[in-house]
């Protein structure tokens, strides 16, 4: 009989300082937040469940160095390595694998990046390199067991793992790898994960949830999905056009009380691509969340179409602080360019239905979008002070090249370069420029938005409560801190 498997997921260290996210909805680095290892945990759990011997380091949350990693591959000695990547740290999260092939050679290295999975030379490329034995084409929780059992029976009496052969594993859906003899290969489609019988993320295999925050909550927080996937096509998405599936309401509140009463969570980020298809799915959620007493405090991100004020006040009932919502652009124009299906009009109607429900409206916008002038960005400029979000956010257009929009920028030679490291929307420099505007122009303008609307008279205002002075010192701290990210060229959320 072979021995039990053991597998170590890891999420690689931070990166230049900068806390790194690497998920199915967001693979790049951050300003300002640092989030649990979701899809890690997820995989863990599923993995866990299966009945294998399952560990979890997650570097980035608790700013540990490839030294800590490597003390544990020498003590737990893997069968199988697994991490994610963020698409703008491949170099450095690809140490990490080469760090297991030089501590166990016959250890199974798995990597996932979703962005490079959907960009055919890119992923070629990846699975050629000697660290990445196969790279993950799906979710882990749904392709990680059935890879686990098929490795677990090579293992020998002796708990020893013979040379990798790529032949174990072409019965495996969700499967990328390269051969010598036959070169790059992919196993059948990954399927979906079944969201409602997937179990609670492995939350209990880290030390603990300290290390994480947000803007918004700054302890006691961690992150769970009511739903996966996102069917609309917004040219600009590298995670657009995935099946919307959504969780049973009840399954949701049962995994955060679970949360609440294990972990001591108060506050929770819902991590959907987008929280409903329409606003009766996000009051029946929020009505369950009242029924089954979770009483937490919430955010999370949603369309500015799929609102209404029924449904916010309701969601402000349920614990819901803060909805972050897509404005992109304040022209109509660029809107209908980047295929966003939301309008100017939405968009009022939102901002408006926030402040009558007492929720705190944050609004992020894309500079450099296809089309992208001098008049279309003041439009935005003008757009957002009209409807005065709390806080607004301005990042780079940055076309991954998975997107729709990629080609418009390759075609119209508007791509600066193709350094992968400097894909980041929070980046101080932008990739693109448009057929308008130079990549300098591109920086005076975001400069320019974030001046006129951070330091407007009534913006400051608005952080002032007489109240509750703890509130006014913290809303201005994170005002002065932006603002000199902003001025002195550092990255800014």
């Amino acid at each position: 009989m072979s021995a039990k498997l053991r597998i170590l997921l890891i999420n690689p260290p931070r990166v230049k300082d900068l806390p790194v996210v690497r998920e199915e909805r967001y693979e790049h680095r951050d300003v300002g937040s640092v989030y649990p290892p979701l899809s890690i945990l997820q995989g863990a759990a599923s993995l866990r469940a299966t009945g294998f011997d399952v560990k979890v380091i997650d570097a980035n949350g608790f700013n540990l160095k490839l030294e800590h990693i490597g003390r544990v591959l020498s003590s737990f000695e893997p069968h199988m390595v697994v991490a994610r990547m963020a698409f703008d740290c491949q170099e450095e999260d690809l140490k990490v694998l080469q760090l297991a092939k030089a501590t166990n050679p016959n250890c199974v290295t798995v990597i996932r990046n979703k962005i490079i999975s959907e960009y055919a030379p890119l992923l070629e490329q990846t699975t050629r390199r000697p660290e990445v034995d196969l790279y993950l084409m799906g979710e882990m929780d749904a392709i990680l067991p059935g890879l686990a059992k098929e490795l677990e029976s090579h293992i020998s009496h002796k708990g020893t793992i013979p040379p990798m052969s790529t032949e174990w594993f072409v019965g495996v859906p969700g499967l990328a790898y390269n051969t010598d003899q036959k070169g790059f290969q992919k196993t059948l489609p990954p399927f979906l994960m079944d969201v409602d019988a997937a179990p609670f993320p492995a939350y209990d295999l880290l030390p603990s949830i300290a290390p994480y925050h947000t803007g918004v909550f700054q302890e006691d927080f961690a992150m769970i999905q009511t739903s996966r996937g996102c069917p609309f096509g917004c040219s600009f998405c590298a995670y657009a056009l995935e099946k919307y599936r959504p969780r049973n309401h009840h399954h949701v509140t049962e995994e955060l009380k679970w949360l609440k009463k294990s972990f001591g969570v108060k506050n929770v980020l819902f991590f959907d691509d987008i929280l409903a298809l329409n606003s009766d799915r996000t009051a029946d959620l929020a009505h369950q969340l009242i029924k089954d007493e979770v009483n937490m405090e919430w955010v999370c991100c949603t369309r500015a179409n799929l609102t209404d004020v029924p449904s916010l006040k309701t969601m402000r009932e349920s614990g819901c602080r803060e909805l972050a919502v897509g404005i992109e652009s304040g022209s109509e124009v660029i809107l209908n360019n980047i295929n966003k299906g939301v309008t100017k009009d939405d968009i009022r109607a939102c901002a408006k239905a926030c402040k009558e429900a007492d929720i705190l409206f944050y609004g992020m916008t894309i500079v450099g979008l296809p089309g992208e002038t001098e008049e279309t960005w003041r439009e935005t400029i003008n757009f957002i002070k009209e409807i005065d979000p709390f806080y607004t956010q301005f990042c780079f257009s940055t076309p991954f090249p998975n997107t729709d929009m990629y080609p418009w920028y390759e075609k119209n030679n508007c791509l600066n370069h193709k350094d992968w490291s400097q894909y980041s929307p929070l980046a101080p420099v932008p990739v693109v420029r448009t057929e308008a505007l130079t990549s300098q122009d591109l920086v005076r303008l975001r400069q320019m938005a974030y001046r006129e609307i951070l330091f407007r008279p009534k913006y400051l205002l608005s952080k002032i409560r007489l109240n509750d002075p703890l509130w006014t010192l913290k809303g201005g701290w994170e005002v002065a801190k932006r603002g000199a990210a902003v001025l002195t060229g550092h990255d800014v959320r």
